[in-house]
């Protein structure tokens, strides 16, 4: 469980296509833009770049808000019962309780990624595995029971498998 929030008293940069973490998770890129510990633990932000056709599982998250700005590409979510379609420009709340779970419509989408508290990236940063080339790792995929078992570590549950394309069609 993430520790309480905490003011920032300092100002820190972190460069275009740098992260405080950069990894491969699933068959997507994770770049952690701020995290718990450089924000006391008040917001966590990171950068998806996922590729056609995926998606995190369907979860809920008991502790963070989480807002999604889409830089490009095309995504369709699922929040609770609503199916949101988003494009380039666009943004999403999602309130914590609150199931949700997307696809990437367009070749390739990117999008920045808000949770507030801080804390739940370094679940990211715990299954991803480091990036060192452009294209992920064959191993880059946890086996679900262990993927589950951790995201419980901060207050995220996995309730079911990603969405498809073929789920909106």
């Amino acid at each position: 469980m993430p520790p309480e929030t905490d003011t920032v008293t300092k100002p820190y940069r972190v460069a275009s296509g740098e992260g405080l973490a950069d990894v491969w998770w699933k068959s997507g890129r994770i770049t952690v833009k701020a995290g718990g510990a450089e924000e006391r633990h008040a917001i966590s932000q990171i950068e998806v770049d996922d590729p056609h056709g995926t998606g995190p599982p369907l979860h809920l998250h008991h502790n963070e808000d989480e807002t999604f700005y889409v830089l490009d590409g095309e995504v369709t979510f699922l929040v609770g019962d609503e199916r949101i379609d988003l494009a380039a420009g666009d943004y999403l709340f999602g309130p914590r309780e609150i199931a949700h779970a997307y696809v990437v419509r367009s070749e390739r989408a990117r999008m920045l990624v808000t949770a507030s508290p801080g804390g739940i990236e370094q679940v990211f940063v715990s299954l991803g595995v480091p990036v060192t080339g452009s294209e992920p790792p064959t191993d880059a995929v946890l086996p679900m029971d262990e993927a589950m078992r951790l995201f419980a570590g901060y207050g995220a549950e996995i309730l079911g498998p990603p969405l498809s394309l073929s789920d909106f069609s």
